[in-house]
């Protein structure tokens, strides 16, 4: 009969110990990140439903849903030129399921102008990529004698004050484009608010203002149709949509450009590796040809940037807008 045998219990090797020590040391944020995303991932956009940054961010979204089985959704919520939205975003668990499409107005010039709108966009969250940048486009009447945005500048130091121009809202892209213009040349115009594009296109039928600044959007087809003459565009280069159309720039009225922009930003503190996988996947739909030509045919300009260059172009552009609200000695209403 044979006494019973007692196996000695394995001793774990070293290997083994140092992978147990491993996994027990893993921040709860890296094992999160590598699930990540485990639900839909919500893009608030602070804009109303319809509108072209509307149209934009869910025109994008919709390239995005292959890569994020999940589910990505866009979430409007409206108020305070955008403000509401970048708030509920900032106080947002920074675990890459929310995120923040914004506009210039919302980053730059809202923490200048209203006094709830306590973040700094390049500060207060983590960028992740641009989606277009749009300049804007002056015009006039084809009843007016204008030609160039040149002119226009010329007869204002001639007749101060006699010229009327529009705007869209106080503090928005029109509103500061029109700022810019004056202070730079110091010039004035008598300044008169319209609720939208269709107010401010009927104002100029009717000879009620001879001068307005808008997004392409609205004034392609207006150009395309001859009801308005188109004076200058706001950026650098000319654009693929109105390649005979000056810039600003080339009429030596302004020394930089100006557009609107879009943006998609995430809570401070998302994971680095979320923020990278994020901005890949946006860039890649923004390099598809037939994607980035859609932008291009109605006036956008594409710029695709990593999430260091889109925090340095923030903090430029936060600056920037400073200076020109206090050049044109515009001040916060709230």
């Amino acid at each position: 009969m044979h006494a019973p045998r007692f196996d000695r219990p394995r001793t774990p090797s070293l290997r083994s110990l140092a992978t147990l020590a491993t996994l027990l040391l893993l921040p709860a944020t890296a094992v999160a990140q590598a699930q990540w995303p485990s639900r839909p991932i919500t893009v608030v956009n602070g804009n109303a439903a319809g509108g072209t940054p509307d149209i934009l961010v869910r025109t994008l979204v919709e390239e995005l849903r292959p890569a994020f089985p999940q589910g990505i959704v866009v979430v409007n919520r409206t108020g305070a030129n955008g403000t509401i939205a970048a708030e509920s975003v900032r106080r947002a668990s920074p675990d890459g399921h929310t995120l923040l499409f914004a506009t210039m107005t919302t980053m730059a010039v809202n923490p200048h102008l209203q006094k709830d709108a306590r973040y700094h966009g390049a500060r207060d969250f983590e960028p992740i990529a641009t989606q277009v940048l749009q300049p804007l486009i002056w015009a006039t009447s084809k009843h007016e004698s204008f030609r160039t945005l040149n002119d226009v500048v010329e007869q204002a130091r001639k007749n101060p004050g006699r010229i009327n121009a529009s705007r869209q809202g106080f503090g928005a892209s029109s509103h500061l484009t029109v700022a810019a213009l004056t202070a730079r040349n110091q010039v004035d115009f008598n300044l008169i608010g319209f609720t939208g594009s269709s107010d401010t296109f009927a104002a100029l039928r009717r000879g009620d203002v001879q001068l307005m600044v808008d997004l392409p959007q609205s004034m392609l087809p207006r150009i395309a149709s001859g009801e308005v003459v188109p004076l200058a565009i706001t950026s650098a280069q000319r654009i693929r949509a109105l390649p005979n159309l000056p810039t600003w720039i080339e009429q030596g009225v302004m020394e930089n450009e100006l557009t609107a922009w879009y943006v998609y930003l995430a809570p401070k503190g998302t994971p680095a590796a979320i923020v990278t996988r994020l901005n890949a996947e946006i860039n890649r739909v923004l390099e598809q040809p037939a994607f980035r030509q859609r932008l291009e045919d109605v006036g956008g300009i594409v710029r695709t940037l990593s999430p260091a260059q889109l925090r340095t172009f923030m903090e430029e552009e936060h600056e920037r807008w400073g200076r020109i609200l206090r050049s044109a000695e515009i001040r916060p209403q709230n």
